[in-house]
């Protein structure tokens, strides 16, 4: 360096500098300021939400509040048990569509059943069996609760 004066001056404040580190890091911890809050107008005790969850485990943050009676127990009584119902018999009867016609606005079905020919158009009755529905590939005959189907033979 070029002056002696400058020299001086630059090592007193890295001193000083080096100084103040080691004086932050070894100097004893002070203990810190506690937090001042504000007075506010709000009761010290907050008022209890009608509608919080409260299960059968005692919640620590409420440890104070009464706990709530337990509401009386509905008597329910267990149905006797039901009986097997004998399943449903399907009957063998032989059932094949032939054809369908279009004729007036109307589709007519014509189906064998039994050895018999008919003619059903939809909730038609023939041979106890009534024609409740039809779709692209398939004719849906109900006779005494039990519903049949019958595919639609190619045409």
């Amino acid at each position: 360096m070029k002056s002696r004066w400058t020299t001086c001056l630059l090592l007193a404040a890295v001193v000083a500098v080096w100084g103040v580190v080691a004086w932050r890091i070894l100097a004893p911890a002070r203990p810190a300021a506690p937090d001042v809050r504000p007075a506010t107008d709000t009761p010290a005790v907050p008022q209890i939400v009608a509608e919080t969850l409260r299960l059968d485990y005692p919640d620590p943050f409420l440890k104070g509040v009464a706990a709530p009676t337990p509401a009386a127990r509905s008597v329910v009584r267990r149905l006797p048990p039901a009986g097997k119902a004998e399943p449903k018999r399907r009957e063998r009867v032989q059932l094949s569509h032939l054809a369908t016609v279009t004729a007036g606005g109307q589709a007519l079905h014509i189906l064998t059943i039994g050895g018999r020919q008919y003619e059903l158009s939809l909730r038609d009755t023939a041979a106890g069996f009534r024609l409740t529905g039809a779709d692209r590939d398939s004719l849906y005959l109900e006779r005494e609760g039990t519903v049949y189907g019958v595919k639609r033979c190619d045409e």
